[in-house]
């Protein structure tokens, strides 16, 4: 925890202009200075021998008694040497704002006070120093330093910090909460400066209109039938398959129609000559190419002759389509490019 001792703080620095101006309380009875200067005695000989722990129990319990510069001085000391320099800082520029209001009736604590502000610059070198402000304080605001509660009676005035991250958390209720954080650095001073800001309400979603029953009297003629939704008919994709076939048909027939060309052209070229003569590589090519066209042509003819047919069903409305169907018959003559077509529509 980085922020030690919040209400010591609060105490030392805080309100440091008031303890100047504050009147001198009254003076103990000699029993009650007797105990506090024993316990003062007490703790400056453990601080001597080196028991800073046990030295500084007996200066709080000699200042809960008396507040005195001489054993708050003495308290810092404790404090710096347990290694606790934020506390020790705050409490030596406490004890030398006391020694200064005390020498102008006593002087004896001019020295308290030189000694105390000395040492508390050698600890101000290797402390840091935050000062949080609020431009304006709600009611129950909460302000965190290191995850430590600052007193509001802290806030506005250095607090002497361990150098290093440092986050400041401010919280109240209608407020929204604020966040920051610092990087301290060894000797540095930090002002961290809050606008708190009214949380704002969620935006409230409209209320939904109330719709009214519409009703319609209808006298005289009665009212008009539904409309009869008639679904899409698949026939897209008919006439899709129709036109490929018809373009793959016709593609066919004209590959058969050149390969019959060049059957034609080898026949002509070999009629001339005698049987005996001719070349039967030619013979055999020929024939293959006779062959290839009649079959290219029927089998093209017969697919062009069903993609009419897909493209013409595509066509026929809901009624037609619950007609007969189309019923075709192929028949093919072998060795000829001849195509007969029987059936009914």
């Amino acid at each position: 925890m980085r922020l030690l001792c919040p209400i010591l703080l609060a105490a030392s620095l805080a309100p440091l202009s008031a303890v100047a101006q504050t009147p001198h309380a009254d003076a103990p009875t000699l029993s009650v200075e007797t105990r506090a200067q024993d316990l003062y005695v007490s703790g400056r000989d453990r601080f001597r021998a080196k028991d800073f722990p046990g030295a500084l129990d007996d200066f709080r319990r000699s200042l809960d008694l008396v507040d005195s510069p001489n054993t708050r001085m003495y308290l810092g000391r404790a404090l710096r040497r347990l290694g606790r320099l934020p506390e020790a800082f705050a409490t030596l520029q406490r004890a030398a704002i006391d020694a200064e209001r005390r020498s102008v009736t006593e002087p004896r604590y001019a020295a308290t006070r030189e000694s105390a502000r000395a040492e508390a610059d050698e600890i101000r070198v290797g402390i840091a120093l935050l000062t949080v402000r609020l431009t304006d304080l709600p009611t129950g605001a909460s302000i965190r330093v290191a995850g430590a509660e600052v007193p509001v009676t802290a806030i506005g005035f250095p607090l002497p910090i361990v150098p290093g991250e440092v986050i400041v958390e401010f919280d109240a209720p209608g407020y929204a909460p604020a966040r920051e954080i610092r990087i301290l650095t060894p000797g540095g001073d930090e002002v961290v400066e809050i606008a708190p800001r009214t949380e704002q309400p969620p935006p409230r979603e409209p209320a939904a209109a109330a719709v009214a029953p519409v009703r319609v009297a209808v006298t005289g003629a009665s009212a008009p039938a539904p409309r009869r939704v008639e679904l899409p008919r698949p026939w897209a994709t008919t006439r899709v398959l129709g036109v490929t076939a018809l373009a793959a048909g016709v593609s066919a027939v004209a590959a058969g129609v050149v390969f019959g060309s060049i059957a034609w052209s080898e026949y002509e070229t070999l009629r001339p000559l005698p049987q005996q003569e001719r070349d039967q590589s030619l013979v055999t090519r020929g024939e293959f190419h006779r062959d290839l066209a009649n079959v290219l042509i029927v089998s093209g003819s017969a697919i062009a002759l069903g993609g009419l047919v897909l493209f013409w069903l595509s066509g026929r409305s809901t009624t037609d389509a619950q007609r007969s169907p189309l019923q075709v018959d192929l028949g093919l003559t072998a060795g000829s490019a001849t195509l007969r077509l029987g059936g009914t529509l």
